[in-house]
């Protein structure tokens, strides 16, 4: 979540004014990195990460012989590294700023930036995910697919089956977590078996974007469109794929640095680079890495719209 950093003289009417318009136009926009193993990254201490799997044990279906212990196995695990990496972006606006109350047109910069880092995050987070294992509707491939092959019920029932055989772990409720476009949306919720997250049976605490549940996948709305073409040369394959994405718990992580998270800068003052005082500076930035854990346990599933 963003915070605020005001180096200034800004009333403290302004400071409370931006920071919640800043805070309410970025937080709605992370999606995708809903469900993620999250980490801060205490600072001073490197810039890597390093995320261990270890590997499930083969079954011991052979019995012992009495009085004897078992033999010793040696633990196989894997080493997922993630590298912090820099974002962010900036402006300049007029002297205005420190000069009104609650400047319209600046308000509309700060809301523009929330968004942007927002968006920003929640762009990373998806593309995180799209390195998944890809996943066509009615057993397509990328060179045959059709105008019919959309996201409904049959996909999300393969795609859990597809989760299950690797063992890929759900959220404490049962759920896997499904992320969708815009342009999949209606084939979701005209399935007669659809769930509206609003007319849940039972208690629960919706993620952002929640829309509801259909055959074990909770599924939240990203606002951002990702999409593909199949085989240009398969007559059959001239419509757009849109990803949506479905993982299981701890598929994937997300890091920030302690010390220098994503947040808002708004900086004034005569100095040598503002010498006269006559501009405002305005920007974002932030460390953060996002990183897949298990590629098998996020599909992603490739179908055109309805």
């Amino acid at each position: 979540m963003a915070q605020i950093n005001i180096t200034t003289v800004l009333t403290q009417e302004m400071m409370t004014y931006y920071e919640r318009v800043f805070l309410e136009r970025a937080k709605v926009q992370i999606v995708n990195e809903q469900g993620f193993q999250k980490r801060t990254h205490p600072k001073n201490q490197g810039k890597t990460i390093n995320f261990t799997r270890q590997e499930p044990l083969a079954l011991a279906t052979t019995a012992l012989a009495e009085a004897s212990n078992p033999s010793p196995s040696a633990i196989t695990a894997s080493t997922v590294a993630a590298t912090l990496v820099e974002y962010g972006a900036a402006t300049t606006h007029s002297r205005l700023l420190s000069l009104t109350s609650i400047d319209e047109g600046m308000k509309e910069v700060i809301e523009s930036f929330g968004q942007n880092m927002g968006e920003t995050i929640n762009a990373l987070a998806g593309n995180t995910l799209a390195c998944g294992t890809a996943f066509f509707p009615n057993g397509r491939n990328v060179s045959s697919v059709t105008t019919g092959d959309v996201l409904d019920a049959s996909a999300c029932v393969y795609t859990v089956q597809a989760l299950e055989l690797a063992r890929a772990m759900p959220y404490p409720d049962g759920f896997y977590l499904g992320k969708t476009t815009i342009q999949n949306k209606p084939t979701l919720l005209n399935d007669s078996t659809w769930i509206n997250s609003k007319t849940y049976s039972d208690v629960k605490d919706l993620y952002k974007g929640e829309m509801g549940e259909l055959y074990q996948i909770r599924w939240l709305l990203n606002g951002q469109t990702v999409s593909g073409n199949g085989n240009a040369g398969a007559a059959a394959c001239t419509s757009v794929l849109y990803y949506s994405y479905v993982h299981g718990r701890e598929s994937a992580g997300a890091v920030k640095l302690e010390g220098d998270m994503p947040k808002l800068y708004i900086t004034q003052g005569a100095d040598s680079g503002n010498i006269a005082n006559r501009l405002t500076y305005i920007a974002w930035a932030g460390s953060y890495v996002s990183v897949l854990l298990n590629s098998n346990w996020a599909q992603v599933i490739k179908a055109v719209a309805a």
